[in-house]
């Protein structure tokens, strides 16, 4: 569900409701939350439960990754650390409200993820391959699923319940469909400029009002080594021979985990159920074990008949195979002590009373050689690569403060290539790691500008070092009046320029609207709807919808980019919109309603909660 309101929330209907009904609605992100060791202070704490450092920064680093680019480090802390609250409090809510997630249907949505199924079947080696590279065990991903789809119960009981009256579908879909024939004038602030003279003393005022605009950082051109275990790896080979040896003498690294199959009667009990609903749950339990023993060949039926657990009630109670991570531990405790065959009750785990059968043990397979076979050769060649980085550093580290006069002995040493950087700042340079804070302190430093020394070789990237010197220097200061007073004439120009052509426009509007419209060119007619705005503009689009319409011709105008837009309407047209449109339409209404809902009712939740955040979660880490 919540892909599909994401999907309609993008579409043309979406849109328009939004310009409309100004509907305000929030999206937050379903974060994972995967326990996190360690004795360091949380993050923050939510009620009773804490967001633990590590995962903050794990989500924060994820964003950053799909981001891409430089961003606001200090707007993106918060903005990941709301929606890891938003999500703990709904979470939380789910829990008192009776919501639960059962193992199976867990394994449902795991069997089901296309990137781990090798010709349409669930592969255990492509999701282990695929958990290594994101150095995440098998019990993180099943918490994010299960995650997931908590919060997706929370949401479907809301967007399930939002009601859109029928009249205000009818009236709204009467409005995006009809249509408008207008016809056009645009006074381009262009035609304008000859008429606007701006002379010196109004450059030079722009130029002292603006003074900070101008400003210029202080910057330097420099050469520089970079010393990295990327760079390191690149040099590394890695034989077949290494490789077979390293799978050979590692098999459990690529052993496939043992897997069991089994079955099991489910008696719920729910989350803050009293004592006198849990014994009752118990007591029915134990009754079922009870014929269960009796008559074993009745499992099947009697899963079928009493089960609670509906994702493997109605298959008799049999929940497949499954590794022993993939089920909570009192439950895969009690199958791991099982024999084929044997029946085991009653299991109490947090969602109640189980009545297990194992019904099979599957070894775990080897993987084959050559599925692995390009991991760890990439594996391997990063090992050598770190200790050789590791190796080097410190040497590479001493040399570049030894011999502080050249960075040529460093390169020689190292096999690096001394490189010449353009005019680089604090946060604007190319390479960016160039643009380290660290690093242009020290090149800035008075010792590095007198001396054009070597700077300290300073960590600019995890396992990458770099050493620069400066060549040139340009200190802070600001523009001259004479480099930027054609930019500042052109920018004073066009704003002059679009003022009458503004003034044009609405004088023009107003001789038309009095029922004079000599001089004016209009372009040939066109029909526009909310649905089908042709080319145009947004703001155009609301002042002709805007308009009365009753007495016609009709005329209306606003201000553009280009100076102004006028239009005289001609004709308007009721439309129709199809009825499988009005359907989605409907949809997508009351899946906004449902979001705003769900907003505010995290608000209400959020304002009864007790919410502590440490202050350093949200300060970017010191270079």
């Amino acid at each position: 569900m919540l892909e599909a309101i994401r999907e309609r929330s993008q579409g043309w209907i979406a849109k328009v409701i939004l310009v409309l009904l100004i509907v305000p609605f929030a999206l937050w992100g379903v974060d994972s939350y995967i326990s996190g060791g360690g004795e360091e202070p949380p993050a923050a704490t939510v009620n009773d439960a804490e967001i633990s450092q590590r995962e903050f920064i794990k989500s924060l680093k994820e964003q950053q990754e799909q981001m891409g680019g430089k961003v606001d480090e200090i707007a993106l802390r918060k903005q990941v650390m709301d929606q890891m609250v938003n999500t703990r409090l709904l979470s939380q809510a789910a829990g008192k409200a009776g919501f639960s997630i059962l193992d199976p249907q867990v394994q449902a949505v795991l069997g089901g993820i296309e990137i781990f199924q090798d010709n349409g079947a669930f592969s255990e080696a492509k999701m282990d391959a695929w958990l290594r590279g994101r150095n995440m065990s098998r019990g993180e991903l099943m918490a994010m699923i299960s995650q997931d789809l908590l919060l997706k119960q929370v949401q479907i009981g809301y967007g399930e319940g939002a009601l859109i009256a029928t009249p205000s579908v009818t009236r709204l879909s009467n409005l995006l469909a009809q249509q408008r024939e207008v016809s056009e004038v645009i006074f381009d602030f262009v035609a304008y400029t000859p008429a606007v003279k701006i002379d010196d003393a109004a450059i030079e005022a722009e130029y002292k009002a603006r003074q900070a605009s101008f400003a210029t950082p202080a910057s330097v051109r420099v050469q520089y080594l970079t010393l990295s275990q990327a760079g390191l790896e690149a040099g590394v080979q890695v034989s077949d021979g290494q490789v077979r040896k390293y799978f050979d003498e590692n098999p459990a690294q690529f052993q496939e985990p043992e897997q069991r199959r089994a079955s099991h009667i489910l008696i719920k009990v729910d989350a803050g159920a009293d004592a006198m609903a849990k014994q009752a749950a118990k007591a029915q339990a134990e009754k079922l074990l009870a014929e269960v023993r009796k008559t074993p060949a009745k499992f099947a039926d009697l899963a079928r008949q009493h089960s609670q657990d509906p994702g493997s009630g109605a298959n008799g109670g049999d929940l497949g195979t499954f590794a022993r991570d993939m089920m909570v531990k009192p439950f895969a405790d009690a199958v791991w002590a099982m024999q084929p065959g044997q029946i085991q009750g009653l299991v109490e785990s947090q969602f109640g009373f189980h009545i297990i059968r194992l019904d099979g043990i599957v070894g775990g397979a080897k993987m084959g050689f050559e599925v692995v076979k390009a991991e760890i050769a990439q594996s391997l060649r990063q090992q050598e690569a770190q200790k050789r980085f590791v190796d080097a550093a410190e040497r590479f580290s001493n040399m570049v403060y030894e011999q502080s006069d050249s960075l040529e002995p460093a390169a020689k040493e190292f096999s690096l290539k001394i490189e010449q950087s353009d005019w680089i700042s604090e946060g604007n340079a190319q390479p960016t790691m160039l643009g380290d804070s660290r690093l242009m302190a020290a090149l800035l430093s008075d010792e590095a500008l007198k001396n054009k020394q070597n700077v300290e070789a300073i960590e600019v990237a995890p396992n990458t070092l770099v050493s620069a010197r400066v060549i040139e220097h340009r200190p802070a200061g600001v523009r001259p009046l004479a480099e930027v007073a054609a930019s500042i004439r052109s920018s004073l120009t066009a704003t002059a320029a679009r003022k009458l052509a503004a003034e044009a426009g609405k004088k023009a509007l107003a001789a038309a609207t009095a029922g004079n419209q000599n001089g004016l060119t209009l372009s040939a007619p066109m029909s526009v709807s909310r649905m089908q705005p042709l080319n145009v503009p947004a703001a155009s689009l609301r002042a002709i919808f805007s308009s009365r319409a009753d007495k016609l011709p009709a005329w209306t105008g606003v201000e553009s980019p280009e100076g102004y837009r006028l239009y005289r309407i001609n004709r308007v047209a009721a439309g129709e919109m199809p009825p499988q449109q009005v359907s989605a339409m409907r949809n997508d209404m009351r899946r906004l309603l449902a979001q705003e809902e769900m907003r505010a009712y995290l608000e209400s939740i959020k304002a009864q909660s007790k919410i502590k955040i440490a202050p350093t979660a949200l300060e970017p880490k010191a270079d």
